[in-house]
Parts: structure tokens; C-alpha cells; sequence
């Protein structure tokens, strides 16, 4: 990116840059450096990195045909690559060397397979972490990385790792594999840098870990220190949702709540209450998928016409317990905070307390971005960032904030709250939105 804004040539990156400064240069059978190649030769803009990417994925997936046993030498493919003058001959080339391009991937799948059973025993051990990725379509995207056919990009690999909670030595060894940078070359990487080699030995789960890198990088803000915030969220996908779409992701989480409710469907199981065990799944699976949903779409875009009843035109399925499971123990434990109580009474009278302050939680999260954590709420820190980033997008705040501290710090309750009472602020916002329209 420093080469670029100088308007260095591809050479001068190269070498002039990356080789002094790391000791290795672009790698031309890695998808990304090759992407980077095109990039720099002027094939693209930056700005049509994502689109461009997505494409080079659809070329990978694709089969080769049946007589094509090509393979080059290094150099040969660098030159290749250098020499293409428009989008579509980088294509070309792609889709004639795939197989090359897959290998290189590859490559780096199998030192994934191999720090995963370093540190778990077994490969198949990662499906449980997928959750925690927050990028869109994750556990698709493993699968691809798995099979040589997806480009890692240093975003994934980071909040891979954190997810996985290896050592220290792992995370530097598939940066390594993966060519590259060490951890460090950011503010937040230093953080997650330090977390990792001085906490490793004392956190039990990924959580712990998102909740200290929040924390920390929060702290350096309120000292002045300036912070990206791309790897300082663990639900940044779901942060970066319009206000529309999060008002309506929330409408559909709370109504189908009171539905469930209706059936005498609590979340229990015979282990407990274990609607949190969800909490992840909800939010990645269920706010990726519906946000690319067509009809989810045109619902947000009709906001400012929002009657109560339209939030039936999406169900979230992860709401849904199964009955007779047994949930994983790791998990119960890992999402303690957003629920009452970790393993209430069946004959509990507070049934639907438990569902009341895990749709506070979830909203906060929703929201921020951010883990809620029961220690911010104590000293009202929690409400105080829900608070500012409800007015950064332009929607009311007041009431909500007040009704999720009422549910959220018990210690300070003042009022009997309901999910009913927090959706019909939502409503208002929807009003409010409506309203707004007008004006413009």
C-alpha cells in the first residue's frame, strides 16, 4: 500500500521494499500476492479488490479440464503474471494455471491441518471455532482454504487464529506459511500480540480473549491513542450492518422471541437453559445470511414503513432449541454472561427472565459490535459506548439504553422490563426513520 501511494512499479515494491524489509517478496502462486501483482500493474483499483477476489474464487472452484496437467516454474508464472495487460487476460491466466494457484493454497491448508492437531489432537476439532471467525460465510470459506481454492487474507487468518486460541509460536508459524507480515504491523496486532504471549496460559476460550483485545483497545482510545477498528470487534461483521438492517435483524430476534414464548418454548433443554449457546450462530450465521437476503433487503429499505406485523417475513432459526440435546459443555460455560443463569431450574419461576436478558445482551451486541461484558454494565461503561454509537447511527438511544441497563444490571433496576417494552422503542425508531423520510 506504501509502494502504491509512491507510485512504485512492481519491481520497486518488490524488491526495493518488501524484500529489504521482510527478506521475501510477493510469492506469485499465492492468489493474494498475485492479486497484488495485478493491483500494482494498474489492472484494477483498490477499490475493486473485493469484487475482483470474489471472482478469482469463482475461477479456483471451477474443475480443470480433463487433459490440462499444466505446470510452470515459479519465475515462468511470475512473468506470466507480470506481463498481463487487462482484467481479463489476469483472469485467463488464472483459469489456465488454477491448478498451480490451488497448490499454493494448498500448501498453506496443510500447515493449518498441522498447527490444529498440534494443538487439538485432530483437524476436524476446528468446526467448533468457526463461529467465532465473524467473516461472512466462514465455515464455507474453510472449506474452500481447505481445498486450495479460496484466498486467505490476513483479516481471516487473525481472527482464525483468535478463534482457535493457539500459542503465540502456531499464529507466527501459519503467518509464515501464509507469506505473511509477523504480528505487530498494527496497533491492535501488537495488542492481540501481547494477549497472546503473556495471557495464553490463563484463558480458557476465545471469548476471554476478544473480551481483553476490546477492552484494551478501548482503553488506548480514551487515552487518545488512535485505534482501527476492523480487529477490535469480535462481531464486526455485524457491526458494519446499516442502522436500517440492524433495526430490522433486531424487530425479528425480539418478535420471535415472544413467539416462541407463545409455545412455551423457553431454550431449555434437559442440561438448562441454552438459548445463549446460540449467541454466535445468531449472530454470524443468521445476520450473514439474511443480510444478503433479497427480501431482508427490501425490508430495510422499507423502514420507514414498518408495521409490527412484517417482521414475519424472516424467521431466525437459530432461535430454535432442540429438545433432548445436550449442549456442549464449552459453550455453556463460554456464554455464562449473557444469561441469568448458566443452568437454571426447570421449575425456575423466571423462564422468561432468561429470555429477556439474552435478547438485552444480544442486542447490545448487535449494536456495538462487542462482547457484552456483566463488569462494563456495573459501572455503566456498557451503555455509556451503546449510547454513542446509537447516535452515530442516527437513531434514538435514550430509552433503549435505559431499558437494557434496567434488565442488564440487575443492582440498578428501577422498572419492570419486557421484551415487548424494548421492541416498541425499536418501533419508534422505525417511526422516527419514517419521519425523516418525509423531511428529505
Amino acid at each position: 500500500t506504501l509502494g502504491l501511494a509512491f507510485e512504485m512499479n512492481l519491481s520497486e515494491i518488490n524488491h526495493v521494499l518488501l524484500e529489504s524489509y521482510m527478506g521475501y517478496g510477493l510469492y506469485c502462486k499465492n492468489i493474494e500476492d498475485a492479486l497484488w501483482i495485478a493491483l500494482i500493474n494498474g489492472l484494477f483499483s483498490i477499490e475493486e479488490m473485493d469484487e475482483v477476489k470474489a471472482r478469482v474464487e469463482e475461477i479456483l472452484t471451477g474443475e480443470d479440464p480433463v487433459d490440462e496437467t499444466r505446470s510452470l516454474p515459479t519465475m515462468d508464472l511470475w512473468e506470466i503474471l507480470a506481463q498481463a495487460d487487462s482484467l481479463e487476460d489476469f483472469y485467463g491466466i488464472i483459469r489456465s494455471y488454477r491448478s498451480e494457484f490451488r497448490n499454493g493454497a494448498k500448501q498453506f491448508g496443510i500447515a493449518l491441518g498441522e498447527v490444529i492437531e498440534e494443538e487439538y489432537g485432530y483437524y476436524e476439532k476446528a468446526s467448533w471455532f468457526l463461529r467465532d471467525i465473524g467473516c461472512l460465510h466462514c465455515e464455507a470459506q474453510f472449506s474452500k482454504i481447505r481445498a486450495g481454492k479460496a484466498v486467505v487474507t490476513r483479516d481471516w487468518l487473525i481472527r482464525f487464529l483468535i478463534a482457535l486460541h493457539p500459542s503465540i509460536d502456531s499464529i507466527r508459524k501459519l503467518l509464515a506459511k501464509a507469506q505473511m507480515e509477523p504480528l505487530g504491523i498494527t496497533p491492535v496486532e501488537m495488542i492481540i500480540e501481547m494477549i497472546s504471549t503473556e495471557e495464553a496460559d490463563v484463558l480458557s476460550n476465545s471469548q476471554e480473549m476478544w473480551i481483553l483485545i476490546e477492552s484494551v483497545a478501548e482503553n488506548l482510545v480514551s487515552k487518545g491513542y488512535e485505534i482501527e477498528d476492523d480487529l477490535c470487534r469480535k462481531y464486526d461483521s455485524v457491526y458494519d450492518m446499516s442502522p436500517d438492517q440492524k433495526l430490522v435483524f433486531s424487530i425479528c430476534l425480539g418478535e420471535g422471541l415472544i413467539d416462541r414464548q407463545k409455545n412455551k418454548d423457553f431454550g431449555y433443554t434437559k442440561s438448562g437453559y441454552c438459548r445463549h449457546h446460540a449467541v454466535d450462530a445468531i449472530l454470524f450465521d443468521e445476520v450473514n445470511r439474511c443480510r444478503k437476503s433479497t427480501s431482508f433487503k427490501e425490508a430495510a429499505l422499507r423502514i420507514r414503513e414498518l408495521e409490527k406485523a412484517d417482521y414475519a417475513f424472516y424467521k431466525l432459526k437459530s432461535l430454535e432449541v432442540k429438545k433432548d440435546t445436550e449442549p456442549d459443555p464449552l459453550d455453556l460455560e463460554k456464554f455464562e454472561d449473557y444469561c441469568l443463569n448458566l443452568r437454571p431450574s426447570r421449575f425456575s419461576a423466571d423462564f422468561a427472565g432468561n429470555d429477556l436478558y439474552f435478547f438485552s445482551a444480544l442486542i447490545y451486541s448487535i449494536w456495538t459490535g462487542k462482547c457484552f461484558v456483566k463488569a462494563d454494565a456495573a459501572d455503566g461503561n456498557a451503555f455509556a459506548q451503546l449510547d454513542r454509537e446509537m447516535e452515530k447511527a442516527g437513531c434514538l438511544s435514550e430509552d433503549l439504553s435505559f431499558l437494557l441497563e434496567n434488565v442488564l444490571a440487575p443492582e440498578k433496576k428501577a422498572e419492570k422490563v419486557t421484551i415487548r417494552k424494548i421492541l416498541d422503542v425499536f418501533y419508534k425508531m422505525a417511526a422516527a426513520f419514517k419521519e425523516e423520510g418525509k423531511k428529505e
